[in-house]
């Protein structure tokens, strides 16, 4: 019984350890083209003078500025594409199977 049991367990791991996988593999395949479209889409979406307000805080800023705004940009392309990637595998027909 108890046997049975420690292998249910396993059972249990390996499939939430695969999907863990699978949709960390989809994240790094859409990663780069998230970088490109965020920025495109995002553009075309803004406010102009959101747009020069950013142009003119990255002229005026030193490298140490920059680099902070280049970190929360990866972070943000990076949650947009964690996001993205678990809301399509929640709609998906193989979680609604499990």
């Amino acid at each position: 019984m108890e046997k049975k049991l420690s292998s249910k367990y396993i059972h249990m791991y390996m499939s939430i350890s695969r999907v863990f996988i699978r949709l960390t593999g989809n994240v790094l395949k859409l990663f780069p083209f998230a970088m490109v479209i965020c920025p495109v889409v995002w553009f075309y979406l803004c406010p102009e003078h959101i747009i020069s307000d950013i142009v003119n805080d990255w002229q005026d800023a030193d490298t140490l500025e920059k680099i902070l705004l280049v970190k929360l940009y990866l972070k943000t392309v990076l949650i947009l594409t964690v996001v993205s990637v678990v809301v399509l595998y929640l709609s998906s027909d193989k979680f609604m199977r499990c």
